[in-house]
């Protein structure tokens, strides 16, 4: 009995001493490789990747195995020098079906060693050759990264191959340690993303590492295990897996002495080696040029192309699979090469431009500019392509904003852009591009172009015209903090004045606008103050639906189907509109259903039956778990007369909507050509000049618009020439999605 109590009470205190000498051991070893010693490791590298629709029989994989020789050659407490000699490696690739693997023993890894620098303990700094290539250097940064270990429990932050990475530490034993890694700053490899979510991409990655070490504290082992799964937020099952494993083994230690280098400071000691070394951080370089390509040129590659690469295949999947191949290469290419090659391809210059639009680099920009005369007619056409396709660029570099932007600003007659339909394309490009770049609200280019904008539509402009470039200048750009000069174009401005700064508001995301917006929106749509024009009212209705209505506020909309006002084509919008919106939202349609319950007045034949010819539909065109197409088709009539007509393709993804493409035609005047318009008020007849014209969105970026006729003498001229028959191609591009 008293054996089995002083058992008791010992087992807690035998408990603590072991939770305080767990880290008192690993402290009294400042180093996984022990000073002044030598040591012999295998590093084996394993990478696989599969497509995600696809069966694991079907992955590529390679492995890497090599021998290294670890002398610590400098030391003091707290820091350390290593020396490590490659002193074999084998590739291997294991058989796919019905294939035989093969190997390869690489015999170009330089004889010269690699050293890493470690200060309190933890590797610093990789000191490799200056001939290094960039594969060898992240090889010698992922062993550097191995060496990267903490002795507590618990999350810290830590920089090693990976970038910056989130860590956090399991202490299983006195000589087992887990270590996992998440939110790393390279898994990216800094891509930039859309802000669409539903053209986005889905990521997910993790890597664990799992160290052995011997009862000195040691490296006996350490296994990292690292996993990427990258697909398309629209199409999870398209995308790929990459998995690697990253280990270092311990062979044996040698005997042999280990030459030290004698200087009192680890600083003297690496720059006594930097005759013939760099020192390189320890974080891979992701952005250095791929291997593969950086020994071949865009011309070259260009020829493999050649019969894709022709201006007949402008929009073709053909020219589209050869664009996305050139892009790696393009990327690194500078001005001459550009240059030459936009010179010896005239018949094939729309796909170039194309080409590089997609580059998005200040070098392909720059042989745009030198080959295209900005001041004049003669280039229009190329130029207004090549800005086009940029516009919806997700990187464009910030030296193409700028240069377009001191353009737009210049004095000199020389470099003026007088073509008004080129201007207004660079108006929209460097407005789109802005937004696409996502610059911080106190950015001072972001600051200067938008005081541009709104200098040339508050100050400058007389013209209602002008006032629209700038207008439509604000949709492309998409700062929050002009909405309220939009409000007040909307709600103060003339007819077509008021319809395109709705247009623009209707493209910001609802979570933008308050209560106080909300309630102009209201005065707008049900004329409270004044009339506004029949579009303008509709646009401003999406709005309003889009903000959610309570159920007061729906049920005032209903009522309004009741009022005397004759505007039945309005009317008629309205009911069509809360179907279609009923048909996707449950929540939404039990709120209808329930104010219709309470509205016997509005809920009858007479009310909602109305005899407006305005329609509003929408057609699935796929669906799937995590992806969705549909079609949106509005058709706006006005006095017999199509007004406005709009087609877009809409993408989904989860609760997230996207216009991919967006078609809409515009007419004014044109009432007093139908022989049986019906009958309207004088004040309400259209007296505009006749007018119509195309406007194009393409991924969000409001194009500038193509007009047809302006006035009643070009639209006679185009029925008694025939020119109003000939099919005309209204936009033909291969752009990045």
């Amino acid at each position: 009995m008293c054996s089995k109590q002083m058992w008791s009470r010992r087992i807690p205190a035998l408990l603590l001493l072991f939770c305080v000498l767990v880290p008192t051991t690993f402290s009294k070893t400042a180093f996984l490789i022990p000073p002044k010693s030598q040591h012999f490791f295998e590093l084996t590298n394993v990478v696989s990747m599969h497509d995600l629709s696809r069966s694991s029989a079907e992955e590529a994989s390679y492995i890497l195995r090599s021998q290294l020789k670890v002398n610590s050659v400098w030391n003091t407490e707290q820091d350390q020098l290593l020396e490590v000699f490659i002193t074999y490696s084998k590739l291997s690739a294991p058989a796919k079906a019905r294939k035989s693997s093969k190997n390869a023993e690489i015999t170009k890894i330089p004889d010269r060693p690699f050293y890493v620098s470690l200060v309190a303990g933890k590797p610093h700094k990789v000191i490799a050759h200056t001939s290094r290539d960039q594969s060898l250097l992240n090889l010698e940064r992922g062993f550097a990264s191995l060496l990267l270990l903490q002795y507590q429990n618990g999350p810290v932050t830590e920089v090693d191959i990976s970038g910056k990475c989130n860590a956090f530490y399991a202490v299983k034993s006195s000589t087992n340690i887990e270590k996992i890694k998440t939110d790393c700053s390279h898994w990216d490899l800094k891509v930039n993303y859309r802000a669409e979510k539903a053209l986005g991409i889905t990521q997910v990655s993790q890597e664990i590492i799992e160290y052995e070490l011997s009862a000195e504290g040691a490296l006996m082992q350490a296994i990292s295990s690292e996993k990427h799964r990258i697909g398309l937020a629209a199409k999870p099952d398209v995308g790929s897996e990459v998995s690697a494993k990253f280990s270092l083994t311990h062979l044996v230690e040698s005997a042999d002495e280990v030459k030290q280098l004698e200087f009192d400071k680890l600083d003297d000691a690496v720059k006594s080696l930097l005759e013939w070394y760099r020192v390189f951080d320890i974080e891979a370089d992701v952005d250095g040029a791929i291997s593969e390509i950086k020994d071949t040129t865009l011309t070259k590659e260009i020829a493999n192309y050649v019969d894709d690469f022709t201006s007949e295949n402008v929009g073709k999947q053909s020219l589209a699979r050869a664009i996305a191949e050139l892009l790696p290469v393009a990327r690194i290419t500078k001005q001459p090469e550009f240059v030459e090659i936009l010179k010896s391809n005239k018949e094939s210059a729309h796909p170039t431009i194309d080409l590089l639009a997609a580059v998005q680099t200040i070098d392909a920009h720059n042989a745009i500019t030198e080959i295209f005369n900005f001041n004049g007619d003669d280039d229009v056409e190329f130029l207004e392509q090549y800005l086009q396709s940029l516009s919806v660029g997700t990187h464009p570099e910030r030296a193409i904003i700028e240069d377009l932007f001191k353009r737009l600003q210049t004095t000199n007659e020389n470099e003026k852009i007088t073509n008004e339909k080129l201007q207004d394309t660079v108006i929209q490009t460097v407005a789109a591009l802005t937004r696409q770049s996502g610059f911080d609200p106190n950015d001072p280019l972001l600051q200067q172009i938008r005081h541009y904008l709104l200098d040339n539509l508050s100050e400058k402009c007389t013209e209602i015209e002008c006032k629209i470039i700038y207008i439509r200048a604000l949709q492309n750009l998409q700062d929050v903090s002009t909405i309220q000069t939009l409000f007040d174009n909307a709600f103060n401005g003339a007819a077509a004045e008021s319809v395109v700064a709705l247009q623009a508001l209707k493209s910001f995301s609802i979570v933008n606008f308050n209560e106080m917006q909300r309630h102009s929106l209201a005065e707008i749509f049900y004329q409270s103050k004044r009339k506004f024009d029949s579009s303008a009212r509709v646009i401003a209705l999406d709005i309003l639906l889009a903000l959610k209505p309570t159920k007061e506020q729906l049920s005032e909309l209903l009522r309004y189907l009741n009022s005397n006002d004759q505007h039945f084509e309005v009317k008629t919008f309205v009911i069509q509109k809360l179907r279609m919106v009923a048909e996707k939202c449950p929540r939404f349609r039990a709120l209808l259903k329930s104010c219709l319950a309470e509205l016997p007045e509005v809920n009858n034949y007479h009310v909602i039956g109305q005899k407006g010819l305005t329609t509003v539909l929408s057609r699935e065109l796929s669906q799937t778990p995590a992806f969705n197409e549909s079609l949106l088709s509005t058709q706006e009539i006005y006095q017999g007369v199509l007004k406005r007509g709009t087609v877009e393709l809409l993408l989904g993804a989860d609760k997230d909507e996207f216009s991919s493409f967006k078609i809409g035609i515009y007419t004014s005047g044109l009432s007093s050509f139908v022989g049986d318009a019906e009958d309207v008020p004088e004040d309400e007849a259209d007296d505009s000049p006749a007018t119509a014209g195309m406007e194009l969105t393409v991924q969000g970026i409001l194009l500038r618009p193509l007009v047809f006729f302006s006035g009643q003498g070009e639209l006679m001229g185009h029925v008694w020439s025939g020119t109003a028959s000939e099919p005309t191609p209204a936009y033909q591009a291969t752009i990045l999605a």
